[in-house]
C-alpha cells in the first residue's frame, strides 16, 4: 500500500492503490475491473475520474490526465491483458434504481414462484402472493376496490368503508383506508385469528365479529346481515362488497394471469383455490380467452357449498364459503377439488419442514393441486397454483399442536407419522477395506 508520504486521493470507487518499492510507480485498481501502473512522485496526489465511456483515467496535480486505463475485464482479464480479480458488486453506472414507494399498496411481488417438486413429487409451481405490506393476495382486491369506489364518486373524506372478511381482505382493506384516510369497519367472525385482529385494529379499523350463526346461511350470513345493519343505520358507510364487486376479479384479470402466462409460458394447468372465486374468476376468465389450452381446476375445502357440497364446520378462515358465491361462473372451471382440512393442516407442517411458512389458504391449496396432479397428470405435466397467504396469523391455530389436537385429533399432527426425505442424497458409503492378517 502507498505510505503516509506519498498521500493518494480516490475520488471515485478506488479500491487499492500499491506502490512498486523498486521503483516509484503506483498500481490502481478501480472495483476490480481497470487497472494501471503510473509513475508517481513522492508527495503527488492522485485524482481519478470516469470519461463518457465509463472508463476511468488518473489526473494529476497539473491537470494532466494519465489514460484512459483498460477496458471492462472479460475473463478475469482487461482488455490489455493485465490480470486483475473479478468484479464483487457492479459499478456505479449499472446500479438499478431504488424502489421507492409512498402508499404500502403500491408494492408488490409478481415473479416470485416456489419449485414443489421436492416437497409433492409433481411439476408444480406455486406463485407467492403473500409478499406484500399485507401479507396476502387479498391486497391486489382491497387497492382495486378502493380506486373503482373512489373513481365511482362513491367515497368522501368522511365515509367509512364496510366490509365483510374473514381475515385477509380485513387486512388489507384496512391497511388501504388508512393509506387513503377513510375510517373502516371489518365484519367477522369467530374463526379469524386474533393475530389478524389485532394488525386491522392497529391500522385503526373497527372489528366486529360475529359469533351467532345465521339458521339458514351461517356465519358468513350472519355477517352480512350484520353488515347490511350497519349500513341502514349510519349514510356514511360504504359496502364495497367483495362477493358482487368486478374490481375483486378485474383485478387479477389485469396482473396475476398475464404475470402467470409471461413467467411459466409452458404452463398446461392452473390450480386456483376458491373463496369469493375473485382470483379464481379473475384468472380463469383471463387463460380462457388468451389461453385456452390451459386447464383451470377449482380448489375448495370440505365443508363449503360453493360447488353444491354439504355445508359443516370449518376451521380454518380463508378458503369456501357458506354458500354460493355470486361471482362464480362454472363455465370457466374445468374441474374441481375438494380439500379436507386435515389435509390442510398436514400439508402446512410439510411445508414448514422444508423452510416454507405458509398460511392455511396455500396449504389447501397445495394440497389439493397435488391430488388432482396425482390423478390426473401425466409426467412432466406443468401446473401452477397460487400461494394466497403467509403463516404469521397462524402460528395459534394451525401450526399450533394443542389446537391441531383439539379439532383434528391425531390425524392432524404431521410429525407423529411423517419424515421429510433429505433435500439431496449424500454421497454413497466407502466400504472399508479389509484388514490384512499376518
Amino acid at each position: 500500500m502507498l505510505c503516509a508520504r506519498q498521500p493518494f486521493e480516490g475520488v471515485v470507487g478506488v479500491t487499492t492503490a500499491e506502490q512498486d518499492d523498486a521503483a516509484p510507480t503506483t498500481r490502481i485498481q478501480l472495483h476490480g475491473l481497470d487497472a494501471a501502473t503510473v509513475a508517481v512522485a513522492p508527495g503527488t496526489t492522485v485524482r481519478v475520474s470516469y470519461l463518457d465511456d465509463g472508463r476511468a483515467t488518473l489526473v494529476g496535480p497539473d491537470g494532466r490526465r494519465t489514460g484512459p486505463m483498460p477496458g471492462p475485464v472479460r475473463d478475469g482479464r482487461s482488455s490489455a491483458g493485465s490480470p486483475v480479480p473479478r468484479p464483487t458488486h457492479p459499478g456505479p453506472r449499472h446500479v438499478p434504481p431504488p424502489n421507492i414507494v409512498s402508499s404500502p399498496q403500491q408494492f408488490n411481488t409478481h415473479d416470485l414462484f416456489v419449485d414443489m417438486r421436492p416437497i409433492v413429487d409433481q411439476k408444480l409451481f406455486c406463485k407467492v402472493e403473500g409478499m406484500n405490506f399485507a401479507g396476502s393476495v387479498k391486497l391486489k382486491a382491497a387497492a382495486a376496490m378502493v380506486e373503482a369506489a373512489e373513481a365511482a364518486g362513491q367515497l368522501n373524506p368522511w365515509s367509512i368503508i364496510v366490509e365483510s372478511s374473514s381475515g385477509n381482505l380485513g387486512v388489507a382493506l384496512a391497511m388501504v383506508s388508512a393509506n387513503r384516510g377513510y375510517r373502516f369497519i371489518c365484519v367477522t367472525d369467530d374463526r379469524c385469528n386474533p393475530q389478524t385482529r389485532r394488525l386491522m385494529e392497529t391500522y385503526g379499523a373497527e372489528v366486529h365479529v360475529v359469533s351467532v350463526p345465521n339458521p339458514v346461511t351461517g356465519l358468513l350470513g350472519a355477517r352480512l346481515d350484520h353488515l347490511r345493519a350497519l349500513c341502514e343505520r349510519d349514510p356514511d358507510t360504504v359496502w364495497l362488497n367483495q362477493y358482487e364487486n368486478p374490481a375483486n376479479a378485474g383485478a387479477h384479470y389485469a396482473t396475476t394471469a398475464p404475470s402467470i402466462a409471461r413467467a411459466i409460458p409452458g404452463i398446461e394447468v392452473l390450480l386456483v383455490g376458491a373463496g369469493t372465486c375473485g382470483t379464481l374468476m379473475g384468472n380463469a376468465r383471463w387463460f380462457k380467452q388468451h389461453r385456452p389450452d390451459v386447464r383451470v381446476v377449482a380448489i375448495d375445502v370440505e365443508g363449503s357449498v360453493s360447488f353444491g357440497g354439504p355445508a359443516s364446520p370449518r376451521h380454518i378462515p380463508g378458503l369456501g364459503m357458506g354458500m354460493t358465491p355470486p361471482a362464480l361462473d362454472r363455465s370457466l372451471i374445468d374441474d374441481v377439488v375438494i380439500v379436507p382440512e386435515v389435509e390442510t393442516v398436514r400439508m402446512c407442517q410439510r411445508l414448514a419442514m422444508r423452510g416454507f411458512l405458509f398460511g392455511g389458504s396455500t396449504g389447501t391449496v397445495v394440497a389439493g393441486a397435488a391430488r388432482w396432479l396425482a390423478r390426473h397428470a401425466h409426467p412432466g405435466t406443468t401446473a401452477v397454483t397460487i400461494a394466497p397467504d403467509q403463516g404469521e396469523r397462524y402460528l395459534d391455530t394451525v401450526y399450533a399442536p394443542e389446537w391441531r389436537e383439539q379439532h383434528y385429533g391425531p390425524a392432524g399432527d404431521l410429525s407423529r407419522s411423517h419424515r421429510l426425505p433429505a433435500p439431496t442424497a449424500g454421497p454413497p458409503a466407502v466400504p472399508t477395506p479389509p484388514t490384512s492378517e499376518e
